[in-house]
């Protein structure tokens, strides 16, 4: 079952919120702006129900924080290029330098979990599909690049994320999805007693 609700707006855009639940009441929650991963609540084997993802209640707290990247979709590239630049078939491509001056941290400062996506339902297998196209030359990566990135929530308490992206030039593709986890529920311990991660610090 998926429902649709408001999230607020970005850019004068309905943002929306997406709540998939499967047969054993595994929820997951997820918005349109980044393609993130809102939060994920698990049933422990007495039914009680924790929501193991970091994120926020709100559209707001998505778009002012800068550091975690709680529940992103990251692209082009996740993690780093030393010294934000790198050689493609003898061209030299050079991208934002926003970590320490220096690298290209997750594509620079323009990154995929501050857009806003496209996205289509599939009631039958209970996903939702998320796209985005990302034109020659943007964040400094070659070719017209073509993501989407497909949640399914599964009866087998599965929630998979697929990735499938096009580019008409050879390019760099190295995507992520960037959550934290808490098993124990993010509102019950921290990282050292449950020995999950907790927060970003």
């Amino acid at each position: 079952m998926i429902e649709i609700s408001d999230f607020g707006k970005f850019e004068n855009k309905d943002v929306n919120l997406f709540t998939i639940t499967n047969s054993n009441n595994l929820t997951a929650k997820l918005t349109n702006f980044g393609a993130v991963l809102v939060s994920l609540f698990v049933p422990d084997k007495n039914g009680n129900l924790a929501d193991v993802v970091l994120g926020f209640n709100t559209l707001e707290n998505y778009l002012t924080n800068d550091i975690c990247y709680f529940g992103s979709t990251i692209g082009r590239n996740s993690n780093r290029v030393k010294n934000a630049t790198f050689n493609l078939n003898g061209i030299t491509y050079n991208l934002d330098k926003n970590e320490r001056g220096k690298n290209n941290l997750h594509s620079g400062f323009n990154c995929y979990n501050k857009r806003l996506w496209n996205y289509s339902i599939n009631e039958d297998n209970n996903s939702i599909s998320f796209n985005l196209i990302s034109a020659d030359g943007d964040q400094g990566f070659p070719g017209e690049f073509n993501i989407t990135v497909t949640y399914t929530l599964t009866d087998n308490n599965e929630l998979k994320i697929e990735y499938n992206a096009f580019s008409n030039k050879d390019t760099i593709a190295n995507m992520t999805n960037h959550s934290y986890f808490n098993l124990a529920g993010h509102n019950n311990r921290n990282c050292y007693e449950s020995n999950s991660l907790y927060k970003c610090r």
